[in-house]
């Protein structure tokens, strides 16, 4: 990963390139869209505002021509990328200015709320706006799929079941893992920085992360209030910002684990049962930590240093 760092790095063509071909391979493995992102994050904060934009903007329309050749229209491939870049490109330029993780990502917080005001603002009621979309869909899969398909239809129609339940609940669902696959590509980008140009500076930025108690007590009050109340604007500004204490619950289990000088093998244990066991316990430790401070009550064991 370093040597693809040094490879973007190397000038605006190979930067483009780069961001190019991720983006495009999006497609086929979405994961991809962090590395494409995370290109537009290191020219930002190493460069500036300018050649980031540059990039970003040279790296999209490429990835948009070869989208159309493929799939016959370049919007799909326009419309993703710029739900990724452009607030990449703002907090990038933020990081760059205030040498901040925790600034950033109070910054982030703001824009993922703001996110989660415009989709009601464009979209409405979301539940109204997804259930005629469901519609749609049934009325498509009635007229194609075959009487002695049966199983399969009924299947089809307990998934779509299952998000209509989830509908009033989108704004946070999409606000929340497009802000999740910024940060990391931010974070990405940052590290890529440090690698080339500061060796080790990325460790203890990131174990240090924290967001502060206002942060978290806004995030306990929507919470509260979500869960008292019911209300859907609350629950999706709450799955917001419950997301960004889940990276700094991340952050404090790699300073845990650091301080106990443990091996590797626990915090590859960690990432593997993080998305289906631990993720909630994880945002639970990150908020926590605002008030109990658990960095600084860790004590290395007996004999280590």
């Amino acid at each position: 990963m370093r040597s693809l760092a040094a490879f973007v790095m190397r000038g605006r063509s190979a930067a483009a390139l780069v961001a190019a071909t991720a983006a495009v391979l999006f497609w086929l493995f979405p994961p991809f869209l962090i590395v494409a992102t995370a290109v537009v994050a290191l020219v930002t904060l190493r460069r500036g505002a300018a050649e980031g934009a540059s990039i970003a903007l040279l790296a999209g329309l490429a990835a948009a021509g070869l989208t159309w050749l493929t799939l016959g229209e370049p919007w799909p491939m326009l419309r993703v990328l710029a739900l990724c870049w452009l607030p990449l490109w703002l907090l990038a330029l933020v990081l760059r200015a205030t040498v901040s993780l925790a600034r950033t990502l109070q910054v982030a917080a703001l824009l993922g709320l703001l996110g989660v005001a415009g989709f009601y603002l464009a979209l409405g009621d979301p539940a109204v706006w997804w259930g005629a979309l469901l519609v749609k869909l049934r009325q498509e899969l009635a007229a194609v799929t075959a009487l002695g398909q049966a199983a399969d239809r009924a299947a089809l129609d307990q998934l779509l079941a299952l998000f209509e339940g989830w509908a009033p609940y989108l704004p946070g669902q999409v606000v929340g893992a497009t802000l999740l696959l910024v940060v990391l590509a931010l974070l990405l980008g940052r590290w890529w920085q440090a690698s080339l140009f500061n060796p080790g500076g990325f460790r203890p930025e990131f174990q240090e992360l924290r967001l502060g108690q206002p942060l978290a007590a806004l995030t306990l009050a929507l919470f509260g209030g979500a869960m008292l109340s019911g209300w859907p604007p609350l629950t999706n500004a709450a799955l917001v910002l419950g997301t960004l204490y889940t990276v700094q619950g991340i952050a404090l289990i790699h300073a845990a684990l650091f301080k106990l000088q443990l091996s590797p093998a626990w915090l590859l244990l960690f990432y593997l049962l993080l998305i289906p066991l631990l993720s909630q316990v994880v945002m639970a430790l990150g908020v926590a930590d605002a008030w109990a401070d658990i960095r600084n009550r860790i004590r290395p064991r007996p004999g280590k240093r």
